[in-house]
């Protein structure tokens, strides 16, 4: 872990750096957030090695925070009244990319690495798409309509989808590779059971939250004071989702979702006053991603990152494109939203630690390294090429305001 000194310090100059970067790759009009990666790489062991893989780990508590503050954001703009007006064209787009990234990948992993076990855990998490960049492209630019609606709740929704695929797949996925006891199948029930279980209590637990922040923000009128208590909710939920093994995505967006949808004055407060104080965690959130570039890691396990990578682009724009021929959705949705899907960050990186730890635990030391590793390089090469592509999706649909 580092001392409370560097520590200080490199919070503080990947602020700076991130800042210089983010205004030199903005001039080359690329979102900014390409500026925040590459300051972590810097940082990191690809560049300069001020900060290792275990120094990285123990600042994993922002990655938390951060995950929990954009659950909220996504949970905050998934009003029940705009869903409605896109109809079915968002539950067809978000099941067949979702199942699109999913299928193309687990097969060409399982084919490459030559185990159907192994496929069924990078396929799960290759069906998530990581909000934060995608939000913060969309807030640069400030994007407004139908496209970016549709995008919010894609990102939204889809990461619900990845969550079931995975607590569905991995227990299968562990049974298979457990030489000792086999395919149990009442193992298997077991552990689908208590995955079901984790999905229903971040529900219960954030629409409770959801209710109390309601209820108590309607008492609450000047700013600070609703800052200090809508940041006081989402922390608690975040220590909630970290000792109950929830998700904080999900738990906080569900949170959002009843807000939102209950209450929106007191959501146009609560987002305004969050406005003031969540950019520096954002750009420390991208900067942790980018200290994670390994290029000999990335060079090792090459094949195996440009596979993850071209299937599960081809897998989420193709299941964009079928999702709205099915649904009828307009050209703009058909044509384009697949870009702005590429991204690739929290969730996957999350999920893939706990499929590795999982794996360690049953001596697959190897396969774990792997998984982490590629997923680590595939996360920071989609999160350089992927803001870029969904500021072009928003450009070529028409929503971005003001010229970029």
């Amino acid at each position: 872990m580092l001392p409370q000194y560097l520590i200080l310090i490199f919070l503080g100059s990947s602020i700076v750096l991130s800042l210089l970067l983010g205004r030199g790759v903005s001039l080359i009009r690329s979102p900014l957030i390409v500026g925040y990666i590459l300051a972590g790489a810097i940082f990191g062991p690809a560049v300069l090695n001020l900060v290792n893989e275990a120094q990285i780990a123990s600042l994993d508590i922002i990655n938390l925070v951060v995950l929990s503050l954009i659950g909220f954001g996504i949970g905050g703009e998934l009003r029940f009244s705009e869903l409605q007006k896109l109809g079915k064209s968002i539950i067809s787009i978000v099941i067949l990319e979702s199942l699109g990234a999913f299928l193309l990948v687990g097969i060409a992993v399982s084919l490459i690495l030559k185990s159907i076990p192994m496929g069924l855990i990078y396929g799960s998490l290759a069906s998530a798409t990581a909000p934060a960049g995608t939000v913060e492209v969309i807030k640069q630019y400030r994007a407004r309509g139908r496209f970016t609606t549709t995008l919010y709740a894609v990102v939204g929704l889809d990461d619900i989808v990845s969550l079931l695929l995975f607590t569905i797949n991995l227990p299968l996925a562990m049974i298979f590779l457990d030489k000792t006891t086999g395919s149990d199948f009442s193992s298997v029930l077991i552990a689908l059971g208590n995955s079901g279980l984790e999905i229903i209590l971040s529900v219960l637990v954030g629409s409770i939250s959801g209710l109390i922040l309601i209820s108590i923000g309607k008492l609450l009128h000047d700013r600070v004071s609703v800052l200090l208590f809508s940041i006081s909710m989402i922390l608690i939920n975040c220590g909630i989702s970290d000792y109950l093994s929830l998700s904080p995505i999900l738990l906080n967006m569900t949170m959002g979702i009843i807000m939102v949808n209950f209450n929106s004055l007191i959501s146009r407060k609560i987002f305004s006053a969050l406005g003031d104080w969540s950019p520096p965690l954002y750009v420390w959130f991208f900067v942790l991603i980018g200290t994670r570039l390994n290029i000999p890691i990335i060079l090792k396990f090459s094949l195996l990152i440009g596979i993850y990578i071209v299937a599960r682009s081809f897998g989420k724009w193709i299941g964009v494109f079928l999702g709205s021929l099915v649904s009828k959705a307009s050209s703009n949705i058909r044509n384009y939203l697949g870009l702005a899907l590429m991204s690739q960050a929290g969730v996957a990186v999350g999920l893939s630690l706990a499929a590795a730890k999982m794996l360690e635990t049953r001596g697959m030391h190897q396969e774990s390294v792997q998984l982490i590793s590629s997923i680590a390089a595939t996360t920071f090469i989609v999160m350089l090429i992927g803001p870029i592509l969904a500021k072009i999706a928003l450009f070529k649909s028409g929503e971005i305001e003001r010229k970029v």
